[in-house]
């Protein structure tokens, strides 16, 4: 069994425009527990809640269309970053020396209020993640995942009664070329009736 642990402290700027800047300070921290077929890991970002302070610099030009526009002219504020949970665990189920599976879940826990989450309340919300993976003699990998579960008005109904369960699925591949990581994902943005496709590539 191998145990691995890790955090960082994270000094946040945030640039906008010309007329706002911010500043924070935040920790994360992580714990990942490994055997030849188990997989479980916990990850706490922003743990300690991140504070972001805003300071604003508005031209009079800038203050004037504020005014005019009936909204408030702010000279400083704090944003906070509440603390999220991930909890993940994956079992690796191995056929042969050429081909194995790996199943795995995660959990995405928030803690600011409800959200349109899978699992919703008040106090905490939930958002799963699945996903699988197969790897062929460690190097090609063929992925398929679903997250994002959300209720959303059906895109049939003209009276904005209905609501239906949504999704985002992905799909994805991976090549190992000696020390070199290539990395591929198909996704869906958006309903699966009415989609937003993105690809995205990495190399490593």
């Amino acid at each position: 069994m191998q145990i691995s642990m890790g955090g960082n402290v994270k000094i946040l700027y945030r640039h906008v425009g010309s007329f706002a800047n911010a500043i924070g300070l935040g920790i994360d921290a992580g714990l990942m527990i490994r055997t030849p077929t188990w997989r479980i890991g916990v990850v706490a970002r922003d743990l300690t809640t991140t504070y972001n302070a805003w300071t604003f610099n508005f031209t009079d030009r800038e203050k004037e269309v504020l005014y005019l526009t009936n909204n408030d002219i702010p000279t400083k504020s704090t944003e906070l970053t509440q603390p999220r949970l991930i909890l993940g665990g994956g079992y690796n189920f191995v056929f042969n020396e050429k081909f194995s599976l790996l199943a795995e879940t995660n959990l995405d826990v928030t803690f600011d209020g409800k959200r349109n989450t899978l699992i919703s309340s008040a106090p905490i919300s939930i958002d799963p993640h699945l996903g699988i993976e197969g790897n062929i003699l460690d190097k090609v990998f063929i992925r398929a995942g679903i997250s994002n579960f959300q209720r959303g008005l059906a895109d049939s109904d003209t009276t904005n009664q209905k609501r239906v369960w949504i999704f985002q699925p992905s799909l994805g591949a991976g090549f190992k070329l000696g020390n070199v990581m290539i990395d591929y994902a198909f996704t869906n943005l958006a309903n699966q009736s009415n989609p937003l496709y993105t690809h995205i590539f990495l190399c490593a």
